[in-house]
């Protein structure tokens, strides 16, 4: 009977435990160095089950499409009055070719000010949720890169983020040192879906935890 107790009390505890609760508490900074916190305040991700898909699906990769102007026109080459184009070689930045949904897209937003803002297009082939995001160009150079994994297939599912702080954002300590961090943490990632099973999943406020630093040469 004991035994029967103690198993019980282990399946509530794993049924029960969530990625808040377990998540690792930030490492201590060496003595006269500043450490960064990241919060996470706005989590959201859409995933169109009609997108436009580049990586995986061969039947979009050899499609072609009418891009007339600044836009999509119907993709027939008879009534075409534009170019036909592969519909994966552009880089439009409103990238819905003719008979697909919206793109797929996920924010991310920092208390500290950081906003990460990805979209899927054609001619910059990564995936969303399968590694780094996009927090602008100009600011992934310097350093600071969000990589996300996740599904958005299930309703409740757990999400995982890397955070690296590079060189560009090295802090300064007391001693006149330069560090950088880098840390990961995994989430609770809620995911709705409509009729067509397009998916908007957001995240409720959570934090990454610092685990490790660097020291950077000057």
């Amino acid at each position: 009977m004991a035994a029967r107790c103690l198993l019980t009390a282990l399946l509530a505890i794993s049924t029960y435990a969530s990625p808040a609760k377990i998540q690792p508490r930030s490492i201590t900074p060496p003595e006269g160095c500043p450490i960064p916190t990241w919060t996470v305040n706005e989590f959201q991700w859409f995933n169109g089950s009609h997108s436009l898909d580049c990586i995986h699906n061969q039947v979009d990769i050899n499609a072609k499409g009418c891009l007339c102007g600044n836009g999509w026109c119907k993709p027939d080459p008879a009534t075409c009055n534009g170019t036909m184009v592969g519909v994966c070689w552009t880089g439009m930045p409103n990238y819905e070719p003719w008979g697909y949904g919206p793109m797929q897209t996920l924010d991310i937003d920092f208390a500290d000010g950081l906003r990460c803002h990805d979209e899927y297009i054609g001619y910059r082939i990564h995936d969303i949720a399968h590694g780094e995001s996009n927090c602008g160009y100009a600011d992934r150079g310097a350093g600071r890169i969000v990589a996300f994994y996740g599904t958005s297939n299930l309703e409740t599912s757990t999400g995982h983020i890397d955070y690296t702080l590079g060189d560009g954002h090295a802090l300064k300590c007391d001693n006149g040192s330069t560090i950088t961090y880098s840390g990961s943490t995994d989430f609770r990632l809620s995911c709705t879906h409509d009729a067509y099973f397009n998916a908007t999943c957001t995240a409720p406020v959570f934090e990454i935890p610092v685990l490790s630093y660097k020291w950077v040469s000057q």
